[in-house]
C-alpha cells in the first residue's frame, strides 16, 4: 500500500456540507466521503500541473482552500478518442475559527503537491518549507505571428497562458518580426537566466533557435537550453514526434491542449529529453538540422505549397496532389555510412506491432479507470467556461538580476478556438480571491497599472491574470496582508520590489506582454546582432562553431571504403531524424530523438501509382509495408548526396538550403526538448 503524506478530513467545493477523508501519496490524491452516501475519487498526480492555495472572499470565512489543477484523460463519446481535459478540484481547510491557522494547513497541503511535483523525495514526517521548492521557473516565448494560419498569438494567450498560470510558469514573450529574427536572439541571449525556450509556431522558428544557439563561442553550453514545443504552425513536426513518443494523443486530440500539458509537467518537473542534431555541408555553408533533410517530391511537396499557407495542414495534401500529376525525376548518387545490423523495415515494423499491442493494453487500462472514477458523472460536471484565475502565493522572491517578465492571461473576448473546458472556474474567480505575497491583489495591481496606461513587465506572473471582470458582483472581500506569510511566520518578499519594470504605453492586454527584444538581457561576450543579419543561412565563415564532423571527409574528397552507394534517377529522398515530417505524416516511426542515427529513405523510378501508394502509406505509419523495387529504408550514421543537374531544390526542416552536393553527420543527444523520457516499446 502506498506510504500516505498527508491525510485530513476537509470538504469539497462547492459541496461543504459532506466531509472527505483526504489522503496524499507519492503518485495520487485520493479522497472518499466518511458518511452517508460512498463516494470516492482519485486524483493522479501525474495527470496534475500545479496547485494554489485560495480565500474565500467573504469577510466572515474563515476557511482557506487549496485547489488542484489537473488534465486527466477522457473518452469522448462520439468518436471514441481520448483526450485530455481539465479537472479543477478545490478542498475546503475549516480546522479552526480564524483563517490563519485554516491557511498554514491549506499551505501544507500546497507544498506538499508542489514538491512532489517537482520530483521531490518526502514521506510524512518531512518539514514543509517554501525553502523546499526550486526557484520559480521562467521561459522565453518566441511567437511567430506568420506562421501557419496566422494563429500563433491567439493560440498562446487564449489556449496557453492560463496552464502556464496554473503551474507557476513566468515568462517574457516576443513576437518575431522576420525571417532570422529567432536566430539573432538566440545568438545573444543570456542562456543561464532561463529555464528554457517556448515556441509558438512550426518547426522554422526551432530551425532559426538551434542553429543561433549552435552560432556561438559558448554553443556547447547554450545548445542544453530546453525548448518548449506549442504547434502554432503548419508542420509542427516535433511537436508531434514529442507527443507520439509520449504516448501523448495528438492527431485527434487537441495538440494545443496536449503539447501546453507536456510543457507544463516538463517545466514543473525539470525534466528535458536528448535532441540528435544532424550537421550539413554544403559548398559554403554549415548548418544544423533536427528534423529531416529532403530532395525530390517532399522538398517539391514542401516549398511548393508555400503559396496555400492559409490553407494550415491542408496545404500539403494540396501540395501532394500536384505533384503527383507532375512527377519528376532527379538523377544522382547518394553514399552512406550504414548502421550495421540493422534493419530498417524489420525496426519499423516491430515498434509499428508494438505499439499497436500497448494502444490496446492503455484503452483497456483507462476504460477501467474511467468507470472506477465515475467518468459519466465527471463528463456531465463538465461544462464549457471561460479560464478565470485565482492564484496561490508564489515562493520566495525573484533574483535581482534576472530580466524582467510579463504574462497575460486570456481575456473573455470572442474567440473562433474552442475554449478549454474547466469546472465551475467563473465561480471559482467569483468566490475566491488570489493569495500573493505582497497582500495585495494581483489583479487590482494590474487594474491600477492599466488605469495609468501603463503595463509593468517586472512584477506580473503567468497567473496574475483574470479573464473575467468580477469587481462588479464580489461576494468575498480581498483577502489582507497578513496572509502573506511563509511556514514559519514571516512575510514574504514581494516580487514586485526586486524587480526591474519596463513600461509600456497603451491600454489594452498586448500592452503588457509584447515585450520587444531590447528588453531581454544578452550577453556581453559578443555586441548585439539582432539587425545585423538578413540571411536565414550565413556564410560558413560566420558558422565555424560546432562538433567536429569527424565521419565526414571534406567535400569533393573520396568517401572511405566502407560507406555504401546508390545512384540512379531518384524521385525521393530523405534523412529523417524524428518520427513525423508533418502532422499526419509518420514518415518514420523507429525514430527516436536520441538515438545517434537517421533514417535515409528513398524511391527511384517509381510511377505515379506507385508513389501514390508510399504516401498513402507513409501517412498512417505505414512505411514498413512498401517493399517495391527501387526503394530503401536504412539506418545511417552519415550520408553524401550529389545531384547531376545543377539546379534544383533542397531541404533542410522545411527550409531552403544551398543546392548541390552535401553531406551530413548525426550528432548525438546534443539538444534538449521539454519532455520527459518516451514510453519504452
Amino acid at each position: 500500500m502506498a506510504e500516505v503524506i498527508l491525510q485530513d478530513d476537509l470538504t469539497v467545493f462547492p459541496h461543504t456540507q459532506a466531509a472527505y477523508r483526504v489522503q496524499l501519496t507519492r503518485e495520487h490524491i485520493y479522497y472518499r466521503r466518511t458518511e452517508g452516501k460512498p463516494r470516492e475519487r482519485t486524483v493522479l498526480l501525474s495527470d496534475v500541473v500545479g496547485c494554489h492555495c485560495l480565500r474565500g472572499r467573504h469577510a466572515r470565512d474563515s476557511a482557506a482552500y487549496f485547489c488542484v489543477y489537473a488534465y486527466p484523460l477522457r473518452r469522448k463519446v462520439i468518436s471514441g478518442d481520448w483526450t485530455r481535459h481539465r479537472v479543477c478540484t478545490t478542498f475546503r481547510v475549516k480546522k479552526a475559527d480564524n483563517h490563519e491557522e485554516n491557511h498554514a494547513v491549506a499551505e501544507q497541503w500546497r507544498l506538499a503537491i508542489k514538491c512532489l511535483l517537482a520530483g521531490q523525495n518526502i514521506g510524512p514526517h518531512t518539514a514543509l518549507e517554501v525553502s523546499r521548492l526550486p526557484p520559480s521557473p521562467r521561459l522565453l516565448v518566441l511567437i511567430n505571428p506568420f506562421g501557419g494560419q496566422g494563429k500563433a498569438q491567439q493560440i498562446f494567450r487564449q489556449r496557453v497562458v492560463s496552464m502556464l498560470g496554473e503551474a507557476d510558469i513566468g515568462f517574457n514573450m516576443v513576437v518575431t518580426e522576420r525571417s532570422g529574427h529567432a536566430r539573432d536572439l538566440m545568438r545573444d541571449l543570456e542562456v543561464s537566466q532561463w529555464s528554457g525556450v517556448m515556441v509558438v509556431s512550426g518547426d522554422g522558428l526551432i530551425y532559426e533557435i538551434i542553429n543561433g544557439l549552435m552560432d556561438r563561442p559558448d554553443w556547447e553550453e547554450a545548445i542544453k537550453l530546453p525548448i518548449g514545443l506549442i504547434p502554432g504552425g503548419t508542420g509542427n513536426a516535433l511537436c508531434c514526434s514529442v507527443n507520439y513518443l509520449l504516448d501523448e494523443p495528438f492527431e485527434s486530440a487537441d495538440q494545443v491542449l496536449h503539447s501546453t500539458f507536456v510543457l507544463c509537467k516538463s517545466v514543473v518537473s525539470g525534466s528535458s529529453y536528448p535532441l540528435d542534431l544532424v550537421s550539413i555541408q554544403t559548398k559554403s555553408d554549415r548548418i544544423f538540422s533536427f528534423l529531416h533533410i529532403s530532395w525530390g517530391f517532399i522538398s517539391d511537396i514542401d516549398i511548393g505549397s508555400e503559396k496555400y499557407r492559409y490553407l494550415g495542414e491542408a496545404r500539403f495534401f494540396v501540395g501532394l496532389a500536384q505533384r503527383l500529376f507532375d512527377l519528376r525525376k532527379y538523377r544522382g548518387r547518394v553514399s552512406y555510412l550504414p548502421v550495421n545490423g540493422l534493419d530498417g523495415r524489420a525496426m519499423i515494423q516491430e515498434i509499428t506491432d508494438k505499439r499497436r499491442q500497448r494502444e490496446k493494453r492503455k484503452q483497456n487500462l483507462l476504460r477501467s479507470a474511467s468507470r472506477q472514477n465515475g467518468e459519466g458523472e465527471i463528463t456531465r460536471s463538465m461544462r464549457p467556461a471561460q479560464f478565470s484565475r485565482s492564484v496561490s502565493m508564489m515562493e520566495g522572491s525573484r533574483p535581482r538580476n534576472l530580466p524582467p517578465r510579463s504574462a497575460s492571461v486570456s481575456q473573455s473576448f470572442d474567440s473562433d478556438l474552442p475554449v478549454t473546458p474547466g469546472v465551475d472556474s467563473a465561480r471559482e474567480a467569483v468566490l475566491f480571491n488570489e493569495q500573493t505575497d505582497s497582500g495585495v491583489s494581483t489583479s487590482e495591481r494590474m487594474e491600477e497599472s492599466m488605469a495609468n496606461g501603463h503595463a509593468r513587465g517586472g512584477d506580473v506572473h503567468a497567473s496574475d491574470w483574470r479573464g473575467d471582470d468580477t469587481s462588479g458582483n464580489q461576494v468575498f472581500l480581498p483577502c489582507s496582508p497578513h496572509d502573506s506569510q511563509d511556514a514559519s511566520g514571516n512575510p514574504q518578499d514581494d516580487h514586485s520590489s526586486n524587480s526591474a519594470t519596463n513600461s509600456h504605453s497603451g491600454d489594452s492586454i498586448d500592452s503588457a506582454i509584447d515585450i520587444s527584444a531590447a528588453n531581454l538581457t544578452l550577453s556581453t561576450d559578443t555586441p548585439t546582432q539582432a539587425h545585423s543579419h538578413t540571411s536565414t543561412n550565413p556564410p560558413v565563415e560566420a558558422s565555424r562553431h560546432g562538433p567536429v564532423d569527424s565521419l565526414l571527409p571534406p567535400l569533393g574528397q573520396p568517401l572511405p571504403d566502407t560507406w555504401e552507394v546508390v545512384d540512379g534517377n531518384f524521385n525521393l529522398l530523405m534523412a529523417l531524424n524524428v518520427p513525423h515530417i508533418a502532422t499526419g505524416f509518420n514518415m518514420s516511426p523507429a525514430s527516436n530523438l536520441d538515438d545517434g542515427m537517421m533514417f535515409l529513405m528513398y524511391a527511384m523510378d517509381t510511377t505515379r501509382s506507385e508513389m501514390s501508394n508510399i504516401s498513402f502509406k507513409a501517412s498512417q505509419g505505414r512505411i514498413s509495408e512498401v517493399d517495391q523495387a527501387g526503394t530503401g529504408v536504412i539506418p545511417v550514421f552519415a550520408f553524401r548526396l550529389e545531384p547531376e543537374a545543377e539546379n534544383g531544390l533542397m531541404t533542410a526542416d522545411g527550409e531552403v538550403i544551398e543546392y548541390g552536393p552535401i553531406q551530413a553527420q548525426v550528432h548525438h543527444g546534443m539538444a534538449r526538448v521539454l519532455m520527459w523520457k518516451p514510453v519504452e516499446m
